[in-house]
């Protein structure tokens, strides 16, 4: 196990999947069906009363996307640094409200999160078959912006 030597003077001003905590919001939990890591777009599972998914790279994504993994503190890091929820255990979904996640590239304020397939992170880029879909089932908007890759806050309504 490795030990940690250095820290930051300043952290990260937010992670994946952290809660917003402006406004009203609804949170739902549900059975993970797989991994899934938290600020990520979740699909319905094979259960869909009772089971999400981590959205996939295949196109047709978008469509599906019914809510987003918030950030749980139960949730520790693997051995590998990766932090998720783990299969069949419990996840938090968020489907209104706003909650922290990841960019693939600067973004707007004001201007409509789409999904980036590839790297499952979110995007103000215009839709593209097999690269950017749009959310269909959801509105979400960027709050917040950015001038490169990184962290901003979504409105979902």
């Amino acid at each position: 196990m490795a030990i940690q030597t250095t820290i930051a003077q300043y952290s990260a001003p937010a992670i994946p999947g952290m809660v917003d905590g402006v406004g009203p919001h609804l949170t739902r939990s549900y059975a993970a069906q797989g991994a899934i890591a938290p600020g990520r777009a979740v699909v319905l599972g094979t259960n869909p009363a009772k089971q999400v998914a981590q959205a996939s790279t295949a196109t047709g994504q978008g469509a599906l996307v019914v809510g987003f993994a918030i950030h749980s503190y139960v949730v520790e890091q693997d051995a590998n640094g990766l932090v998720q929820y783990a299969d069949k255990g419990s996840v938090p979904v968020r489907n209104f409200g706003r909650l922290w996640v990841n960019t693939q590239k600067a973004v707007a304020a004001g201007s409509v999160a789409r999904l980036h397939l590839a790297s499952g992170s979110f995007t103000d880029a215009a839709a593209s078959a097999g690269v950017v879909e749009d959310i269909t089932q959801l509105n979400v908007r960027f709050v917040t912006s950015t001038t490169a890759a990184g962290l901003a806050i979504i409105e979902i309504k």
